[in-house]
């Protein structure tokens, strides 16, 4: 195990891609854009699901939320949880001889102990109460000064509450002065101003730790046998985006850098990738065998050569609380809503406390080549008739692979029966 490369997930908060190296240049990131010069950036990576633990919960085993049991919140009072026996990549690395340590926040069970760390180290902060991002990178550079950090391998998962509300956590400024970006769903005025100041503010504090962690990493001569994966869990809290499968919900940051395994120059990754591929690819690039009941599709041979065949054409995502799944390509994204919901009119104004009145559809679909912020449903369009019966099969061809509840009717409401009619007569 000796030459075995150590392994560290750092994952934020509810940020998507509001990081610099993703072209918002308004956000104050330098040490995480120096990574993606440095690593490798992924363009075109998706959750499986716009919320917290689900999201977390397949990128850790593997498995999608359907299959290991993680559909919904871990926290009270929601309280959903792993099936028994789901493996988490701790537990996989603890097996493969590796000293595994969770550093800060983890959404993945509401008790740390199931999930295979051999230590636990910044759960509070020095007040008692939940630990900043500060806190969180300090404890890790002390770890990587310790006993610990040189004996084995490790894997060391880190967890920061930034960028979740209140975007101010831990006294944070707003933070303006490189602009303010306001994302094409929302309204730009003064309430989105403000609010995505604060975010912005809680991004530069994100950077702020991520240096603390790199400069340790360096310090302790690590860097260069140590395989870092900045990521995000889905997209930022605001309207449209985070409890959505639209791209602002799914989309997520992946940067992967190791520079003793050649992952290193700046190149960018564009194929189409989901977070429950990471684990495979993990365990891929450190030649341990992957668990026969993992989901995703390792994309490490895509890591060392960009011509690699691709292993997927879709990602799928599901958000169990309002019972929306969805599949999306390069071309196209299809929604289908099992439980009413309005639609918010768009760009949302956050000033107005709308009261939406127009009916979701059961179906949605969008050209996300002619409609990148995806205002314009087409699933009623002749025109895409063809490719709203292809998505759709594929969709339930999913749904059916992971044994999805709502196939058996979850809530047996006349908005569900519509719904599931057209799969029960196709």
């Amino acid at each position: 195990m000796a030459d075995q490369p150590n392994i560290v997930i750092i994952t934020c908060h509810d940020t998507g891609r509001h990081f610099g190296c993703y072209g918002i240049d308004t956000v104050y990131t330098p040490t995480i854009d120096a990574l993606a010069r440095d690593g490798h950036l992924y363009t075109n990576y998706f959750t499986s699901s716009p919320v917290c633990s689900p999201s977390r919960g397949a990128m850790l085993t593997g498995r999608y939320p359907q299959s290991n049991g993680l559909i919904g919140l871990t926290h009270s009072p929601w309280d959903w949880s792993f099936n028994e026996g789901e493996r988490h990549l701790s537990h996989i690395l603890q097996d493969a001889g590796y000293h595994t340590g969770l550093f800060g926040l983890q959404h993945e069970d509401s008790d740390t102990n199931t999930l295979g760390f051999n230590e636990t180290r910044a759960q509070t902060g020095s007040d008692g109460k939940r630990a900043t991002a500060l806190d969180v990178a300090s404890a890790f550079a002390d770890f990587c000064e310790s006993d610990a950090s040189q004996n084995r391998p490790f894997y060391s998962q880190i967890g920061f509450f930034e960028t979740h509300r209140p975007h101010n956590f831990g006294d944070v400024q707003p933070d303006a002065s490189k602009g303010v970006y306001i994302p094409p769903y929302l309204v730009d005025n003064q309430t989105s101003r403000q609010e995505m100041a604060v975010q912005q503010g809680a991004c530069r504090r994100v950077d702020e730790a991520v240096t603390i962690i790199a400069n340790a990493l360096d310090k302790a001569g690590l860097a260069e046998d140590t395989i870092l994966v900045f990521t995000v869990d889905h997209g930022v809290e605001f309207p449209r985006a985070k409890w959505f499968c639209y791209d602002p919900g799914i989309e997520v940051a992946l940067i992967i850098r190791w520079p003793g395994g050649g992952i290193s120059g700046g190149e960018i990754r564009d194929r189409l990738l989901s977070n429950v591929d990471l684990l495979p690819t993990l365990l891929d690039l450190i030649d341990v065998p992957i668990p026969d009941n993992v989901e995703g599709l390792s994309f490490a041979d895509y890591v060392s050569e960009t011509s690699a065949s691709p292993k997927r054409d879709a990602v799928f995502s599901v958000f169990q609380g309002k019972d929306i799944r969805s599949i999306r390509t390069d071309r196209y994204k299809l929604i289908r809503n099992f439980q009413a919901r309005r639609l918010l009119p768009v760009p949302v104004d956050m000033t107005k406390n709308s009261h939406p009145t127009e009916k979701c559809p059961v179906v949605q679909l969008f050209d996300l080549q002619r409609d990148p912020n995806e205002f314009n449903d087409v699933s009623r369009n002749p025109g895409y008739a063809k490719t709203r019966k292809y998505l759709s099969g594929r969709l339930w061809d999913w749904m059916e692979s992971v044994d999805d509840p709502s196939l058996s009717g979850p809530l047996p409401s006349p908005y569900y029966h519509e719904a599931i009619n057209e799969y029960r007569t196709r």
